[in-house]
């Protein structure tokens, strides 16, 4: 009897299915195959998040006054374009040592920065607010409003993915949250193995939590905006603090340029001073957008003119993030050109300084 009652209480307690999905969801790499080409989760989640962070924009553009469905065409042909060049050039600079060594090489390796696709989303919306004939700062609040909601989707994505990931603890923070990679098609485990199925910091939680806060909160003061440009600011400044904050959780490569100073560091203090910029250009100058609150975010979503242009955008990020060839982490495995196979996330300098780290880093206790 005091077996079966043992062994009773033991299956009461074993997680359902659906529990052990959840739980393990950050080692569900690949979402599904398709003969050689390999759909990560990843890809889902990117596409989602871009389609998302469209609509807000949109949204925000409806509310003072612009014609969304123009507006999510020029933000197609535009801004799309604009923030994938960006993007990728950014990637590129990650590895600007290598550029000159293996020039071709470096330019076909996988992977893309966020600050690049600011950087190019910003130009490509200057040349919009000159097209629609509105405030520069008016139209740059639109994704500075959308985009702590994008993302905080798309660090889900880097979650699931294993990339952006944190540092090893014993903490008690990271004894609560931590997490393990098991997963061999995780980012974290190609680049980094020595972290495999050891406890890490789920730094892209972190994250996805504070952009959650931030979107709450501009949407909060949307009705007491002061001056066009308020929100670009805000984001700029904001945006900056937290991801500098977040450092010290990460552990992932994101490049060196002198010393200890990485890009992150370089491109965040630039938004700092973009942000301060913004707020003092549009306390002088900027008009008070005065945004209709009436308008709902599911007016625009339902609106059947313009879906068709948010699941393009999903389209477009979502192959561009999370489709790879043969194996997760690669466009290419053959090059036809002579060059050496694996021009992937794991060539050029990035794992060396990655394994150099380590060793600095093995008795971290964060």
């Amino acid at each position: 009897m005091p077996t079966t009652t043992t062994t009773t209480n033991d299956a009461g307690h074993r997680p359902s299915f659906i529990s052990r999905w959840i739980l393990d969801f950050h080692n569900r790499t690949v979402l599904f195959r398709i003969g050689n080409w390999l759909f990560t989760t990843y890809a889902f989640l990117a596409g989602t998040a871009f389609a998302t962070g469209f609509l807000v924009s949109l949204w925000f553009n409806s509310m003072t006054g612009l014609d969304a469905v123009y507006m999510a065409k020029l933000y197609l042909f535009l801004v799309v374009p604009a923030v994938l060049v960006g993007l990728r050039a950014f990637s590129v600079m990650l590895e600007w040592r290598e550029l000159f060594r293996r020039p071709l090489q470096t330019l076909i390796k996988p992977g893309y920065m966020l600050h690049g696709g600011i950087a190019g989303g910003t130009i490509g919306l200057i040349y919009v607010a000159s097209v629609v004939d509105a405030p520069v700062l008016r139209i740059l609040d639109a994704p500075a409003f959308a985009l702590p909601l994008g993302e905080a989707i798309a660090r889900l994505g880097c979650f699931v993915y294993g990339c952006c990931w944190g540092r090893p603890t014993r903490s008690r923070l990271g004894s609560r949250f931590g997490v393990r990679y098991t997963s061999k098609e995780s980012k974290v485990v190609r680049c980094a193995p020595h972290l495999e199925n050891v406890k890490i910091h789920p730094a892209q939680l972190y994250a996805l939590v504070i952009y959650l806060a931030m979107f709450a909160v501009f949407y909060a003061i949307l009705p007491y905006l002061p001056f066009d440009g308020a929100l670009t600011g805000m984001y700029l400044i904001g945006h900056s603090i937290i991801r500098y904050s977040l450092e010290y959780f990460r552990q992932d490569d994101r490049g060196r340029l002198w010393g200890k100073l990485t890009h992150t560091n370089l491109y965040s203090a630039l938004m700092v001073l973009g942000g301060i910029v913004a707020i003092a250009y549009g306390s002088m100058y900027g008009g008070r957008p005065a945004p209709d609150m009436g308008i709902r975010l599911v007016h625009v979503l339902f609106d059947g003119s313009i879906f068709p242009w948010l699941v393009l955008y999903g389209l477009v990020f979502g192959f561009a993030y999370g489709v790879h060839y043969k194996k997760v982490g690669s466009w290419i495995t053959s090059p036809s050109s002579g060059m050496k196979p694996n021009i992937d996330e794991l060539s050029m300098g990035a794992v060396s300084r990655m394994e150099a780290k380590a060793r600095g880093d093995e008795h971290d206790d964060a």
